[in-house]
């Protein structure tokens, strides 16, 4: 019979358009096979997509998920109105003890590079009950490590009249019937479970919130907060809403109130108008503060936002060229910074194997993004264990199991 394949895309830089095309593209040759394109792909390209991938039998919006088995058979385009909703419960396809937890669609900063409003709209807020019970069938499920996740959940509740700092009590005031329930489950004898925080604008990293990161043992203290530049100039341009001295001062509120915060940051380099001077600085600023984890992307010239038109733009050659630098930099100062973990007893959980050991990743390692752990001792996928961080590597982490 016919196969249905249906290829979830993303749209958000012209990486990823290119790529969506190519796995669309093979998978349309492939004999027998009805193939359905979902995604941002579609929510930015809308109707134009249909006259391009003539092969193509359905296109649907993002909206549309939980009605695709009923269009299978309708060809076309279907987008459907309404509020973000998150089907629930739904297939997870992450392995517990490792599970995301999406609490908002859509973004209202209009950072001029960015392509995400235009394609998934303004912020909507997940109700903060839909949010309690996915939470709870997460733990339920086995899953440990809850990674909470949205465009900018500092953002969370702007248009609900309630906060992120609300969501997050909301959630820990359960904790004393869920920690009886998971010492009683096999599998968590200790009733673990943790919270992390990804995707943090700086400018609504509130002091609430980071008291309340401070004082909740169930929050790891990883900080994911993107500041894009370093130069005002530069951050002006991009639209962001906040300055060199106002980074300045939330690095040093963190720092100087929680020394064992991991802070995590992502850099666009190359963005139009970024003069040599600009970026010596923005390498004298990474120096200075040095960030455990730092991500860094060339300026994706993006059209439909304001910065595609404006001048000049930087040669692809330079941008790689800065590009290879910060990473250079940052390599370094993220071997310096995991030295001083050398001795220190921590939580691991154990993701798989490869041919030595066990392999999994401390609380200060963010899946996918950041490095990982090799454990030493006999341990089991899924689980959360204590150990003590006997070698560090560039990125990486040697744990001996307690």
């Amino acid at each position: 019979g016919c196969q249905t394949v249906i290829v979830n895309t993303c749209g958000f830089i012209s990486d990823a358009v290119r790529e969506s095309i190519e796995t669309i593209l093979q998978e349309a040759t492939a004999a027998n096979a009805k193939v359905i394109v979902a995604g941002c792909l579609v929510e930015r390209y809308k109707e134009k997509l249909s006259e391009l991938l003539p092969e193509v039998t359905l296109f649907l919006g993002r909206k549309a998920y939980p009605e695709a088995a009923t269009l299978i058979d309708k060809p076309g385009y279907y987008r459907p109105e309404g509020l973000f909703s998150e089907t629930f419960p739904r297939k997870l396809l992450t392995a517990p003890p490792l599970a995301y937890l999406k609490i908002q669609e859509g973004c209202d900063n209009r950072c001029t590079y960015c392509t995400i409003p235009s394609i998934r709209g303004g912020l909507v807020s997940r109700p903060i009950a839909g949010v309690e019970e996915e939470f709870q069938f997460l733990l339920e499920h086995g899953f440990r490590e809850i990674n909470i996740i949205g465009q900018d959940i500092t953002a969370y509740g702007k248009d609900s009249k309630t906060t992120l700092e609300t969501l997050l009590q909301n959630l820990l005031r359960k904790e004393g019937d869920l920690i009886n329930w998971l010492k009683e489950q096999e599998r968590s004898k200790e009733g673990d479970y943790y919270i992390r925080l990804m995707y943090l604008h700086p400018a609504g990293l509130r002091s609430e919130l980071i008291s309340l990161i401070q004082n909740e043992e169930r929050i790891i203290p990883y900080l994911d907060v993107p500041i894009q530049h370093s130069e005002d100039r530069i951050l002006n341009a991009m639209g962001r809403r906040h300055s060199k001295a106002d980074i300045e001062r939330l690095l040093d509120t963190i720092r100087n109130s929680m020394p064992d915060m991991t802070l995590r940051t992502s850099l666009i380099t190359g963005f139009p108008g970024e003069t040599e001077e600009e970026f010596e600085a923005l390498c004298a600023f990474i120096q200075k503060w040095e960030f455990d984890m730092l991500g860094v992307f060339m300026y994706s010239r993006e059209e439909g936002t304001p910065a595609y038109r404006m001048k000049p733009q930087i040669r692809k050659s330079i941008k790689q060229k800065r590009y290879n630098t910060i990473m250079e930099i940052q390599k370094e100062i993220s071997k310096k910074r995991l030295k001083r973990l050398i001795g220190q007893k921590t939580k691991v959980i154990v993701e798989g194997k490869d041919e030595t050991s066990m392999t999994g990743r401390i609380l200060a390692q963010a899946p996918d993004i950041d490095g990982i752990a090799f454990i030493k001792g006999d341990c089991v996928i899924g689980e959360i264990r204590d150990g003590k961080i006997v070698k560090t590597l560039d990125y990486d982490v040697i744990v001996e199991l307690s």
